[in-house]
């Protein structure tokens, strides 16, 4: 499948390249106890943050201890509303709504792929070919773990691109143009590229080798502002050298 390219444009712009380091705190300790999280874009209506590891994004069934949602509720005082997710462990933009109406313009602008997603994600092995896309249908089993299939799921495609070489593997940027859940990791493996920290699909560790968390990172997220509609467009470098180019 040929490798297609999104333009890009924007009228507002913000680069962060040295975000808050948050440490995972989010188990066991309490919302006051975290330190602020990283804002990228704030106004009225839409809320950009460098998402920290280690926190979910929303409540999770089994899982306890505040999520990111209450963390920035509390920093704001006001409702935050998420409007897409990332793992876990993985870290940096990541938008939500501060109103219903940038909420429902938000839930239109990622179901219909308006929104550009560039990420980083360090590999295991190098991709072959190193640029390309990858593309099938994604489904969730009943072990929580997503895997290719030939029938059914949904479908999922990825852009990727290899910037450079690191150690046994390569600095990857993935553009989403589906956003299914844990597709980048899914994508990669499927690849035979794990994602270097990722266990659940295929990381395995070699002598002397540790990563902190599974390295994939939010790079850069632009979109169409949910209510004045100018191009909004944010990056933030990750905490760890190994992801960034």
């Amino acid at each position: 499948v040929a490798r297609r390219c999104i333009g890009r444009s924007s009228s507002i712009s913000c680069v962060f390249t040295s975000p808050q380091r948050v440490v995972r705190t989010a188990r066991a300790g309490k919302v006051s106890a975290m330190p602020p999280v990283s804002v990228l874009h704030s106004d009225e209506h839409l809320l950009i943050v460098n998402k920290p590891a280690g926190i979910l994004v929303v409540p999770a069934a089994g899982r306890s201890g505040p999520t990111l949602v209450d963390v920035l509720t509390k920093q704001f005082g006001c409702s935050v509303i998420a409007v897409h997710r990332l793992d876990e462990m993985t870290t940096g933009c990541i938008a939500f709504a501060f109103t219903d109406q940038a909420r429902v313009a938000l839930d239109a602008t990622f179901r219909d792929h308006l929104a550009q997603r560039d990420y980083l994600a360090l590999t295991t092995a190098v991709p072959s070919p190193e640029s390309g896309c990858i593309e099938s249908n994604l489904e969730e089993g009943r072990d929580g773990i997503v895997r290719v299939v030939r029938r059914g799921g949904r479908r999922g495609i990825t852009h990727y691109e290899t910037l450079v070489r690191r150690g046994r593997g390569s600095l990857v940027r993935c553009r989403l143009e589906t956003g299914r859940r844990n597709q980048i990791r899914v994508h990669l493996s499927a690849l035979g590229c794990p994602i270097a920290g990722d266990r659940k699909y295929g990381y395995r560790a070699r002598d002397g080798e540790s990563f902190p968390r599974v390295m994939l990172h939010s790079w850069k997220l632009d979109l169409p502002h949910p209510v004045y509609g100018a191009k909004v467009s944010v990056s933030c470098q990750a905490d760890e050298s190994e992801l960034r180019p």
